[in-house]
């Protein structure tokens, strides 16, 4: 662990800049005619992301929603942060996403240069546990089968 940092400085020291770009989307209402049906486009989108995600390119991505309190963003139905240095290169990323690219959603980006917070990892091998920041994952299944 770092020691805790009296914060005399924190005005002068340089920070540890990560530049992503915020890509809001929204819902076309009405959907596009002449279009595979929005469900088919599921799996392309979860394989889009884990692709993006394979390659350290996916910051976070999910809806803009509060399900315990049924809460809408008004900004649109679903954000992505993309780890790009250019808007070129975020919108070349971006636009692939599956519904975005058959005219389901639209997709607006924002340049974020991200400064400051924090995740907690931690790996417990004796209990065969991941935990980031308050999630849990097991490593190892709980019916005792190792993966190799």
């Amino acid at each position: 662990m770092c020691p805790v940092d009296s914060g005399d400085d924190l005005g002068k020291r340089a920070l540890a800049r990560e530049q992503v770009y915020l890509c809001i989307m929204t819902n076309v209402e009405p959907p596009p005619e002449g279009k595979a049906p929005r469900e088919t486009l599921m799996h392309d989108h979860k394989t889009y992301l884990r692709d993006l995600e394979r390659k350290g390119l996916l910051f976070g991505a999910g809806r803009l929603f509060n399900e315990e309190e049924n809460e809408h963003a008004e900004i649109g139905h679903g954000m992505i942060v993309i780890r790009a240095k250019t808007r070129a290169e975020a919108e070349a990323i971006a636009f692939e996403e599956p519904f975005t690219k058959a005219g389901y959603r639209t997709m607006v980006l924002h340049p974020w240069q991200r400064n400051e917070g924090s995740v907690d990892i931690s790996i417990r091998l004796m209990d065969s546990v991941l935990e980031i920041d308050s999630r849990t994952y097991d490593l190892v299944p709980r019916d005792g089968a190792v993966r190799t």
